[in-house]
């Protein structure tokens, strides 16, 4: 049996108010970047989402992932468990905006500092 993908995608309203917010702060170049942003920082960190309940659909699936990279890394880092690829990145995304505005609030954002530190070794 094949999942059937949505079309459209979204965030909760609280990610979704937030992600304007740091569009209209100049954080953000595009809505869209900081979606991409969310879903990576919550892969990068190993997370586990909850569901986001309510969503407010805000994207074509073609818009955020045109190429199906974040499908494929998706699929790569998580266990779908025959689940939709497209919702699981809805809640990455929605963990990952609010992560970010918390992480964010109103100051420049080093990129660098949201990915998880290895300890490096000299070869």
């Amino acid at each position: 049996m094949s999942i059937t993908e949505p079309t459209m995608i979204g965030l909760s309203e609280k990610a979704h108010a937030l992600l304007q917010q740091m569009k209209e702060d100049n954080f953000l170049a595009e809505m869209a970047d900081g979606y991409r942003l969310g879903i990576g920082l919550a892969l990068a960190q190993g997370i586990e989402p909850p569901d986001v309940p309510s969503r407010r659909t805000v994207f074509s699936v073609a818009t955020i992932d045109p190429d199906q990279e974040i499908a494929a890394a998706i699929r790569a880092l998580m266990d779908l468990q025959g689940g939709s690829v497209y919702r699981m990145a809805e809640r990455l995304a929605d963990w990952g905006v609010i992560e970010l505005a918390n992480r964010f609030d109103g100051g420049p954002l080093d990129v660098a500092s949201l990915l998880p530190s290895k300890n490096s070794t000299s070869y």
